[in-house]
């Protein structure tokens, strides 16, 4: 086999998206970015009674932890906020928030732990600042979530759950058995045409559904990876590892679309969340390539593709596999799935790589040598 220019460009990509991703995984770790894992939780805020005003929807997002209003009406709403002070003004002349609202800056953090200027003031006239030209806002309300990173009391934690909880690495999680369902109330007070309206909701625990059947069907779909594992031939022992984690690794891409789509978040956040993953999705689909179409390195680019895999689409996605809710645009369970084909397909990538290594020292050489054949 001759190995031509144009089949060296995956072992660029996969090199590149390597070094890309320690560079992006330092960037986010130091800027305390804004991920979807933040929130998988068990925990549903969901709108039990509202008022119908014409032209409004009012959204609670999954866990409550953002509140979606669009106002297409002639008149328009304000929210109020903590102190019962106008906060948001929505309506046909766009969005503007109040800098005397101490919720301005509160909800800017997820527990609302931020210093407030001296401007707050809940008696003073509103000072509204224009900050959207559509009647269409979404913010972060502390009345709609649960307002701990510990699950309430009810709530059985191991803990790992709780060290990750700790480290907002995962939302509210564990399970609360026969004590699932609601277990407090909230309250959102809106001004619309003149009167005061109230929009009454509530939290509710749910346990999620066991991840055992999940992690089942992914162990059937990673079995055809050790097919190659009797090949006595290089290629042969690879290639139905390969083709596995470039199908699995593709399959990531229904990440790219809950970046950007699933939840309501910063462009800032949406770009960063579509970095990461492009560049693990590359590291994958990459990886498999140069495992078959280049000589050189199989065995390297396997575990290049297989790590890109487990780490993203398995690790970083793991809370999903025991959370009853998370942002994504997909059905639950293909979500469920793809996280736990994340993490399986390394098993038999294992096998294959320790089986080439093996095969390697009994011969004496190395396991992924180039094959070249003679010009006739």
């Amino acid at each position: 086999m001759v190995v031509t220019g144009t089949l060296r460009w995956p072992v660029r990509l996969s090199v590149v998206s390597a070094a890309g991703a320690a560079v992006l995984l330092g960037w986010t770790a130091g800027a305390d970015a804004h991920t979807r894992t933040e929130e998988t939780t068990n925990i549903v805020s969901e709108v039990v009674e509202g008022p119908e005003l014409p032209g409004v929807q009012l959204t609670v997002h999954t866990g409550g932890l953002a509140v979606e209003l669009v106002n297409e009406g002639d008149q328009p709403v304000i929210v109020e906020g903590y102190d019962r002070e106008p906060y948001l003004r929505i309506g046909p002349d766009g969005v503007q928030r109040n800098r005397h609202s101490a919720a301005t800056y509160l909800n800017s953090e997820r527990f609302g732990d931020v210093a407030l200027p001296p401007t707050v003031d809940p008696d003073a006239p509103p000072d509204w600042v224009h900050v959207d030209d559509e009647p269409r806002w979404v913010w972060h309300d502390h009345r709609t979530h649960w307002m701990a990173p510990q699950p309430p009391r009810f709530v059985d934690a191991g803990p790992l759950a709780r060290s990750l909880m700790d480290m907002r690495l995962v939302g509210v999680i564990g399970s609360a058995g026969e004590d699932e369902g609601p277990f407090t109330d909230w309250t959102l007070p809106l001004h619309h045409d003149g009167r005061i309206v109230e929009v009454r909701g509530q939290l509710v625990w749910e346990d999620p559904p066991s991840a055992t059947p999940w992690l089942a069907l992914a162990a059937v779909l990673a079995l055809p990876a050790v097919l190659g594992l009797r090949r006595p031939d290089l290629p042969g022992l690879i290639r139905p590892a390969a083709w596995t984690v470039g199908a699995v690794a593709a399959i990531n891409t229904i990440h790219l679309v809950d970046d950007l789509a699933a939840w309501p978040s910063e462009p800032l956040d949406e770009l960063t969340g579509l970095l990461h993953t492009s560049i693990f999705l590359i590291g994958g689909i990459g990886g498999a390539i140069w495992a078959l179409r280049v000589a050189s390195g199989r065995v390297l680019a396997l575990g290049i593709a297989s790590a890109s895999v487990l780490y993203h689409q398995g690790i970083v996605h793991l809370p999903m596999l025991f959370a009853s809710g998370f942002p994504t645009v997909w059905p639950d369970g293909l979500v469920r799935l793809t996280v736990a084909l994340g993490l399986l397909q390394a098993v038999p990538v294992a096998l294959v790589v320790r089986r080439s290594f093996r095969r390697g020292a009994r011969h004496g050489s190395a396991v992924d040598a180039p094959e070249v054949v003679a010009a006739p």
